[in-house]
């Protein structure tokens, strides 16, 4: 199987590369992005350097069974224009899937995420399924805006018999390739006054797992990757180390996080606390019934990617 990865340069991107590399039924890898990963790609792997939203997108899926889309624009830089991201998001997004449809790609596994329900009707719920409505784009939080249009867009591009469409949702992702994300939490060491969200972190290792997963059996539709507990923003705190938290009102909050994304001395665009705010908690029911089981808990997660 030959297996093209978009956004290969960003750490979901070079974990599942280097998981697909590991698989006796994948022959070669083709890593896509603007940027080289960092370090050695594997033997199978080569790297090609492009934009999500060039023509010549196609000309590089053609000959490829598979492909796993990653590239988007997680963290917003400041000197970027919501037109720019939204080009990258939803044009770039758009433009793969018709590149696999022109080249017949088997297999499409999209990268989308649990930000992908409606923020409002999730609020406060527990066990969010599938079937939970996708976000309507009227939320302040741009990425849980995009990852539901993208999501939309490719039901619709890739509603064809022949392609098996995946769309894969974790929660926050963290592990060894990511402790920057722990590091940043325990160093904030902040709860917000009045509240205390669910959060499900999920290890790099059981995301790839499930990515593996769909790349290897037939797996149409969408499917939660989260772990099978879910932590308040209290525990994880307590979990890091930190023992007295400072309580901080929500306007402070939100004012020091737009202060510090503007004059760039943070990569976290204030819209994040939205989704951390959000408080609830996705099902894996229907990815353990393909046989798919997280080997890590939330703890155990957080524990593998917190820094010495």
């Amino acid at each position: 199987m030959r297996v093209c990865v978009t956004g290969a340069g960003g750490y979901l991107g070079r974990v599942l590369v280097e998981h697909f590399s590991r698989l006796p039924e994948v022959e070669s890898i083709t890593a896509v992005d603007l940027a080289p990963p960092a370090g050695a790609l594997p033997v199978i792997a080569r790297f090609v350097e492009m934009d999500v939203r060039s023509p010549g997108i196609a000309d590089v899926i053609a000959g490829h069974q598979a492909v796993v889309h990653t590239a988007f624009v997680v963290q917003w830089p400041a000197n970027m224009s919501a037109r720019e991201r939204q080009e990258i998001n939803l044009t770039g997004t758009r433009n793969v899937a018709q590149a696999a449809v022109a080249n017949r790609v088997r297999r499409f596994i999209y990268a989308s995420s649990v930000a992908a329900y409606d923020p409002e009707l999730a609020r406060g719920q527990s066990v969010l399924d599938e079937n939970f409505p996708l976000g309507r784009g009227l939320s302040p939080f741009y990425y849980a805006n995009d990852k539901a249009a993208t999501e939309r867009d490719l039901a619709t591009l890739l509603a064809n018999p022949d392609i098996i469409l995946t769309s894969l949702r974790p929660h926050f992702i963290v592990g060894p390739g990511r402790i920057e994300t722990v590091a940043a939490l325990r160093a904030s060491n902040i709860v917000f006054r009045g509240h205390d969200p669910r959060l499900q972190f999920v290890h790099e290792d059981d995301v790839a797992a499930a990515f593996v997963q769909a790349l290897l059996t037939e797996m149409p539709g969408a499917f939660n990757v989260v772990p099978d507990d879910a932590m308040r923003l209290s525990q994880l705190l307590h979990s890091l180390g930190q023992r007295r938290p400072r309580q901080a009102p929500l306007w402070a909050a939100r004012l020091y996080l737009w202060i510090t994304w503007r004059y760039r001395a943070s990569p976290t665009h204030p819209s994040w606390l939205e989704g951390i705010l959000t408080d609830a908690t996705a099902s894996n029911l229907r990815l353990r019934a393909t046989g798919w089981a997280p080997r890590f808990s939330c703890e155990q997660a957080l524990a593998a990617s917190a820094p010495p």
